[in-house]
């Protein structure tokens, strides 16, 4: 497997981490665990961020999450870190925890590229305010995560710096378009990532790579320095995207993801959309976890079908839980019509991105409506949108509204609603770059075309505004099958506690086999491409 020319991994030489002070095997080390370790003296940050890199320069080169490196600074942090553990007292709550960020969040001095050739070498002056805090709260940033350009597509292919590969099959996708930010935690380059979400950018990538990801209630966390919108000194326009869009964390485990959502949720000052909302003050009570729950089992989307795997995944999970005395109630919402989400999505989302887009572009996805098959719902939306009608957009918010309501109404009924991500798992990675036109994808006995197969059953919830934890639920076939928990809007920390019942349940994460052990030497077994079961 051969490294894109723009990756800056081409085989650095980076010494083995040191083994005196029992490093830990960074296989399954979560963020909290870690910093347990280091506040008890078990290893050193440097030694973490040394064992860190040493992951990043034997897998990077041939996965490529990490495209832009932070070696010397993520050091030097580190050796403050460990400065300031020495002192004792107060402590940041994340002081040397190895972290790395979505390469569309401004990092100060840092380059930021979004994936976009005229930001090729943009270096921010001031850090997004998600970077900020997590960097003020004693975070080590390692590293900036590939994504395809202005994260744009379910998929991860970047035309600066190519394609991202799968840890559990190389010739897989991991989804996107967070799809570096996921590899980077399953592969334990890094213990926590920042990714943004409008259509399933956080869930999908998580569920292909077998990590645990949040998306944040929509306005729960500040976009200030969020690409896109683009910055004005390269012809942005401002902010367009008004409606959708969310933030969050990807993370090994649930606790993980409690650990850093709080350390970004909140105003900052700049992002006026973001509300003054206090952290919430829900204590599980003391029996609370060997409650058993009643728990909705959402899996028709409009009858979308779900490839086999998927649903064998989904029915042992049901199974799983059964077993642990919760109650398994397959339904869906009785006044919840996904086809109008679908169409509302794409009427906003058209709209709204479209604004962004330059005006030859927009014209030409509007103009290719007519010539789509029917059964392109997404696509079809989307370029109607971009007609830019007044009364269908607003027709469209008036369809959210309704459907925020009938969501709501429905979760109050139960303690959690369990959905699948999407109709298909990982599928070939060079497809995207290879293809001049989306693919269909196989599912099952069917196919589909690519948005379809991909966005069908995240994009409800990201009309929603509603927060959602995609959440590993096996291993089915030799690669991970993960779940979204969907939650009542602005009760992001009530419905992250579901998601922890839940994860103690199923299992968690599980490390890729190929790179389970840092006692392992050589590299990532190759698989051969295959582009069986795809048109």
């Amino acid at each position: 497997m051969t490294n894109h020319p723009a990756s800056p991994f081409a085989g650095g030489n980076m010494p083995a981490p040191p083994r005196h002070n029992a490093m830990p095997d960074l296989g399954q080390l979560t963020a909290t665990q870690a910093l347990r370790d280091l506040q008890q003296g078990r290893y050193s940050a440097e030694a973490l961020v040394l064992a860190c890199q040493h992951r990043i320069d034997r897998f990077n080169p041939q996965l490529n999450a990490l495209v832009t490196l932070n070696r010397d600074g993520a050091l030097a942090a580190a050796r403050e870190a460990d400065r300031r553990l020495a002192l004792g007292g107060p402590l940041p709550p994340l002081l040397g925890v190895p972290v790395s960020v979505k390469d569309a969040f401004a990092t100060r001095d840092m380059r930021t590229t979004s994936s976009f050739r005229p930001l090729a070498d943009y270096q921010p002056v001031a850090d997004a305010s998600v970077v900020a805090r997590w960097r003020d709260a004693g975070a080590i940033l390692m590293g900036k995560s590939n994504l395809p350009e202005l994260a744009g597509a379910p998929h991860c292919w970047s035309p600066l710096f190519g394609l991202t590969r799968n840890p559990w099959n190389p010739a897989l996708t991991p989804g996107g378009s967070s799809g570096g930010s996921a590899v980077a935690i399953a592969a334990g380059f890094s213990l926590l990532e920042i990714g943004s979400d409008i259509g399933g950018s956080i869930r999908i990538p998580a569920a292909y790579c077998g990590v645990a990801g949040l998306k944040a209630t929509e306005n729960r966390i500040p976009r200030t320095g969020h690409i896109p919108h683009l910055p004005r000194e390269y012809g942005g326009p401002g902010r367009s995207v008004w409606h959708m869009l969310s933030f969050g964390v990807l993370a090994r485990c649930v606790a993980d993801l409690e650990l850093g959502f709080g350390l970004l949720a909140g105003p900052d000052g700049v992002d006026t959309s973001v509300p003054p909302i206090a952290p919430s003050t829900h204590t599980a009570a003391s029996d609370e976890a060997d409650t058993p729950m009643r728990i909705a089992l959402w899996a028709d989307f409009a009858g979308t079908p779900l490839c086999p795997r998927i649903h064998r995944g989904l029915e042992r999970m049901a199974g799983t839980l059964a077993a642990a005395g919760h109650t398994i109630v397959r339904c869906a919402p009785p006044d919840f019509d996904v086809r109008q989400a679908w169409e509302a999505f794409g009427v906003i989302g058209g709209a709204e991105i479209g604004l962004g887009m330059p005006g030859w572009q927009r014209r030409l996805l509007q103009g290719l409506r007519p010539f789509l098959p029917r059964d392109h719902t997404i696509t079809r939306a989307f370029a109607r949108g971009m007609a830019f009608d007044l009364h269908r957009y607003n027709a469209a918010l008036n369809q959210r509204e309704a459907l925020i309501q009938s969501l709501e109404t429905f979760l109050g009924r139960w303690d959690a609603v369990i959905c699948p991500v999407a109709a298909t798992g990982p599928y070939p990675g060079e497809l995207m770059p290879a293809s001049r036109k989306p693919p269909r994808l196989a599912v099952g006995d069917t196919t589909l075309p690519y948005l379809e197969a991909t966005l069908a059953i995240t994009l409800p919830f990201s009309l929603t505004g509603s927060p959602v934890v995609s959440l590993p639920a096996g291993i089915e076939d030799g690669l991970p099958v993960g779940v979204q928990i969907i939650g009542k809007r602005w009760q992001d920390e009530q419905l992250l506690k579901v998601a922890g019942r839940l994860e103690k349940v199923l299992g968690g994460f599980v490390s890729p086999p190929d790179i389970s052990s840092d006692g392992q030497q050589g590299r990532i077994a190759p698989a051969a491409l295959s582009h069986r079961g795809v048109e």
